[in-house]
């Protein structure tokens, strides 16, 4: 059954002035909320009753950009009527860090230790956003992957170092005595978009960014499996927030 937005939460959102703020996040201006339909099915709801995620298609673009376009009425935080983004990061900045496994399939987003997900139900592309975001956070408030840390072996010829500085992720890495860099925006980052971590899609992306600025060869065993502990490497750090 849809859930018709409350309509003092619409109307509060249709007649502010841009740039206007409720709790502090951001509240979509009329002009923002022009293309959308008044139609209850036309934009998710969160709420603790599931509430509704419509079953659309990811469009173009990083994790964060698509968040910051698919509207979102909520009605647990109080927030009104935003955008997933917005309403993500507001739950990040309460300490909500936990991204647990919904019966649907999708993934929830709650405090560590709690029963209870004020965000029950994460659209598509939410769960690689939450895990962009708390790597960054991770980094920044436990000071983890510093320039400090040390190159980490992971085999008889590989070696990897990750270092995060303003929200990018530089990476050193020396297999069979060839060094290789890159660099690449948390933002960029492939993280699993599901509850339960996994990491395929990030190693894969760092094994053709390496080989893609250096002589590395692309068909090492060696180099794959360093990449994968790379990627494990990340995954830990993006749930270290508690």
């Amino acid at each position: 059954m849809l859930h018709s937005p409350p309509l003092s939460a619409l109307t509060h959102a249709v007649a502010c002035d841009y740039g206007s703020m409720r709790f502090g996040v951001p509240i979509m201006s009329q002009q923002q909320l022009s293309f959308l339909s008044t139609e209850p099915s036309a934009f998710d709801v969160n709420s603790i009753d599931d509430g509704v995620i419509l079953d659309h298609a990811p469009g173009a673009g990083s994790a964060s950009y698509v968040l910051s376009t698919r509207p979102v009425d909520d009605w647990v935080f109080g927030l009104g009527f935003t955008n997933w983004k917005a309403l993500i990061d507001h739950a990040l900045r309460t300490s909500h860090y936990e991204l647990v496994a919904h019966e649907s399939g999708a993934g929830a987003l709650r405090k560590h230790g709690y029963r209870y997900a004020p965000i029950p139900r994460l659209p598509a592309m939410g769960m690689r956003y939450v895990q962009q975001r708390l790597v960054v956070m991770a980094c920044e408030r436990l000071g983890l992957l510093s320039r400090h840390e040390k190159m980490i072996q992971t085999g008889a010829c590989f070696s990897h170092k990750v270092v995060f500085e303003s929200e990018a992720c530089h990476l050193t890495v020396k297999h069979n005595g060839v060094l290789a860099k890159f660099s690449i925006q948390a933002d960029q980052l492939l993280f699993a978009d599901t509850a339960k971590p996994t990491t395929q899609d990030l190693a894969e992306q760092i094994q053709q960014l390496l080989t893609a600025s250096s002589t590395l060869s692309n068909d090492s065993n060696d180099l794959t499996f360093g990449c994968r502990a790379i990627a494990a490497q990340l995954v830990r750090v993006a749930q270290a927030l508690r």
